[in-house]
């Protein structure tokens, strides 16, 4: 059997994403869909609005046969660092032979940019370091030294490496090259509305326009675009357990001024210490937020250091959890027997000692998170450690 994975969030599921899961398994020509899917936090630095389970049992109850939490200290990390911790996971499971990525562009263009971003020639490393000293967000810093090398198309590289998907969709084909995976990619060209689009028109919507409806209970518009079969149960998990942003920030706020910045894997030498004195200044996470952001850091970066310190992720939590390993979350019925072959993935939670001392670390860090996210949603118990692989 040969399975085809797609590196996921469903944050929360909907149409796009079943579309996506029939266009991987037709254009692999794969006998199964597996998901490796970010859980209670995701890689936007936010909670996720629905509990990972039920966003893992709508996928597979809309063409998905098995879905592999990823774990926290990936999901929560840089687009690098959540690509790699995905494709480490996908490389160990024999039967994956492919993985479904989406984009906005075309597949050659993006192997052609993931090829100069990997080789990294002394052209491309000295433009790089140059422009970070200019004072130059990364992001923007790699863009000026990808275009530099292929300067035949400096403007059109340019617009296709400002699109999300295009972004994640490089790391993934870097984090094959890195791994030397015989992982094949296929592309999956995105329709609907932009990644950020808070559009509730056309054929798709985007996940951000999804969770906005669900903010504003705007559940008619919201019909056209989740699943029949997921629609009620999301609802319901939503109405019964939202996500209290208040408690959140509270966390978040405390952890920031009694742990140590500095250790955060997206933290840079300085960073650190404005992001603890705006958190000593000001009560608020979004004040935090707002005086922490500048040119060179976004706020997309400052969220993820304010995430990680939370979840106590450091840059040794990231070594120690190189061979981490996921946690199935749901599995269709009729493929059952299939997760008998999967390897380095926990089923149970006695698994993770078997496996090993590291893997138990990580599995200590999304024990964490689930804990936190209980604390946030109003729910007993830990989310993680008391969660029942779905089958559908």
């Amino acid at each position: 059997m040969s399975a085809v994975a797609i590196v996921c969030e469903y944050n929360p599921f909907h149409t796009g994403h079943a579309y996506h899961i029939t266009e991987a398994k037709e254009l692999s020509g794969a006998d199964a869909v597996i998901g490796i899917m970010s859980g209670f936090f995701v890689q936007r630095a936010e909670p996720s609005i629905i509990l990972p389970t039920l966003r893992a049992k709508a996928a597979i109850q809309n063409g998905m046969d098995c879905v592999i939490q990823l774990p926290a200290p990936f999901s929560c990390a840089s687009g690098n660092v959540f690509a790699e911790g995905a494709v480490r996971i996908i490389s160990r499971i024999p039967e994956i032979k492919y993985i479904a990525v989406g984009a906005e562009d075309e597949g050659n263009i993006l192997r052609e940019i993931a090829s100069v971003q990997f080789e990294q020639t002394p052209k491309f490393t000295n433009t790089l370091k140059n422009a970070l000293n200019e004072g130059l967000p990364y992001a923007v810093a790699l863009t000026t030294a990808t275009t530099k090398v292929l300067n035949s198309r400096t403007a059109e590289l340019a617009e296709i490496l400002a699109k999300p998907n295009n972004i994640l969709a490089i790391e993934y084909l870097k984090a094959i090259r890195k791994f030397n995976s015989t992982i094949e990619p296929v592309f999956v060209r995105r329709k609907g509305n932009d990644y950020n689009s808070e559009s509730a028109n056309g054929e798709f919507i985007s996940a951000t326009g999804a969770r906005k409806l669900f903010e504003q209970k705007d559940y008619k518009t919201l019909s056209k675009y989740i699943p029949e079969n997921s629609f009620e149960l999301f609802i319901d998990e939503i109405e019964r357990f939202p996500v209290d942003y208040s408690i959140y920030d509270a966390l978040t706020v405390y952890a920031l001024r009694t742990s140590n910045v500095s250790l955060a894997p997206d933290c840079a030498e300085g960073l650190d210490v404005k992001i603890a004195e705006c958190a000593k200044r000001y009560a608020k996470l979004n004040d935090i937020l707002n005086a922490a952001k500048s040119k060179r850091y976004t706020m997309g970066r400052i969220k993820r250091i304010c995430l990680q310190t939370l979840l106590g992720i450091t840059r040794d939590t990231i070594k120690l959890c190189e061979n981490a390993a996921g946690k199935v979350l749901a599995v269709k019925n009729d493929k059952k027997a299939f997760l008998k072959k999967l390897s380095g993935v926990a089923i149970k939670n006695t698994d993770y000692k078997i496996i090993g001392k590291n893997t138990e670390l990580c599995a200590e860090t999304d024990g964490k998170a689930g804990g936190i996210y209980s604390l946030i949603t109003h729910r007993d118990g830990n989310a993680f450690w008391n969660g029942k692989l779905e089958t559908v």
